[in-house]
């Protein structure tokens, strides 16, 4: 018995010690890799083949990037919203990041939908995407209320994470057209309405902006002084959410038809090998994942809110709850509302909520962080002008694809 205690307590000490050193990116994982992601990946290999691989890399690089400057101003204890309010003139600051903060609750909206539209299709007798939605959201307000969240958080993304990255092991048993792929590695841009929505709901949900928000405003909670812990820590998360959106996408390049995604549509690759049960195994992974993303993303606007109002607020702390619970509140309703008034489809909102953040909330973000991290750090001139380029590369994304979405969006409502 001692030594079952002894061999248990050794196991709960290193996860323990793995959560607290890659616990970030595993939030930060978790936060990226929802139900958005999945249905925007699916949708992109169906319809674009392995066109869009090339968006992966470059995500990659600008997150490294954005993620080190968030970085140093955790380590600084310099939150990215006092530099903003500080910066911007009189309201002008805490009315951009409450702003900012309704931004961030679409991708709420989109995986609340998902979540709802799961259960509606997994709960024998359900069949109400409007329950499932009341029941995805009163979990996620009970959850944070209780101050358990954070506990359940590497749960869930364990599983979404082994569910997903399955898709990686389908690989072996198809025909990649290797030349395709990489070919697809080579950026290409065209004028295409479609290829240009796709490209900014990529960048939109690969690089997710609250995260910056949420690390730099981590380092009291976090205590690391070391730069080098916070870039371990998110190359971890950062790969592996690639790695499994690359595999997603290759897989959805070949097995899926051209056309509108559906529900069930990424999962149907694994239906076809594993049987139909994998369908059920698929829309609870896209559930979790959509739970998971909505609630984890609002913990940007947790940290947001109350520090534009000069509070010097922590993870979980009253004002955060509050602005987290408010936030998810709003985002079930206003779901209920688009769902019942408008065209949009939980898959369609899964697709356009990120790509919109991408266009608006990204760019602004790139470059309060470039302003925040030169005013309270060392910065080299190498360093500024990868920034800039990281910058220059999402203000021209935003400036050519703006049109295309806007008419994506015109079509869908």
């Amino acid at each position: 018995m001692a030594s079952e205690n002894y061999q248990q307590g050794g196991v709960q000490a290193r996860l323990s010690d793995f959560l607290d050193a890659y616990g970030l990116g595993v939030l930060f994982a978790a936060n990226v890799f929802g139900a958005g992601s999945v249905y925007i990946l699916a949708d992109t290999g169906a319809n674009f083949a392995f066109a869009l691989l090339w968006v992966l890399p470059l995500a990659f690089l600008i997150d490294i990037a954005l993620h080190d400057m968030s970085a140093r101003l955790a380590v600084s204890r310099e939150p990215l919203t006092d530099y903003i309010v500080d910066l911007l003139p009189g309201p002008s600051g805490p009315l951009l990041i409450v702003s900012m903060a309704m931004m961030s609750a679409l991708w709420s909206i989109a995986n609340y939908a998902i979540a709802g539209a799961a259960l509606a299709w997994l709960v024998p007798g359900l069949d109400n995407v409007i329950i499932g939605i009341l029941l995805a959201s009163g979990v996620g307000i009970a959850l944070v209320e209780l101050r358990v969240y954070e506990r359940i958080e590497g749960a869930i993304a364990a599983m979404v994470i082994t569910v997903f990255g399955s898709y990686g092991l389908l690989l072996v048993g198809l025909d990649i057209p290797v030349g395709d792929v990489a070919a697809g590695l080579i950026p290409v841009l065209q004028s295409e309405i479609g290829y240009l929505t796709a490209v900014i709901a990529l960048l939109g949900t690969t690089v997710y902006w609250p995260n910056f928000f949420i690390q730099s405003s981590m380092g009291p909670t976090k205590e690391w002084s070391n730069i080098s812990t916070y870039r371990r820590d998110n190359a971890a998360g950062i790969v592996t959410t690639l790695t499994i959106g690359a595999f997603v996408m290759i897989v959805s390049a070949v097995t899926l038809t051209e056309g509108p995604t559906t529900l069930t549509g990424p999962g149907e690759p694994l239906a076809a090998i594993l049987g139909d049960s994998a369908l059920y195994i698929f829309l609870f992974a896209a559930l979790l994942a959509s739970f998971s993303s909505a609630t984890g993303t609002l913990f940007g606007a947790g940290y947001m809110v109350p520090q534009a109002f000069g509070h010097h607020t922590r993870f979980g702390d009253a004002k955060f709850r509050a602005t987290v619970v408010g936030l998810i509140i709003f985002s079930a309703i206003a779901a209920f509302w688009l769902l019942a008034n408008t065209g949009l489809t939980p898959v369609r909102m899964a697709i356009i909520m990120p790509a919109i953040n991408g266009l608006i909330a990204l760019p602004i973000t790139v470059l309060a962080l470039i302003g925040a991290v030169n005013r309270y750090r060392d910065v080299s001139t190498k360093e500024n002008i990868a920034f800039a380029l990281v910058a220059l590369v999402l203000l021209i994304g935003s400036v050519t694809t703006a049109e295309s979405l806007a008419a994506t969006i015109s079509g869908w409502l």
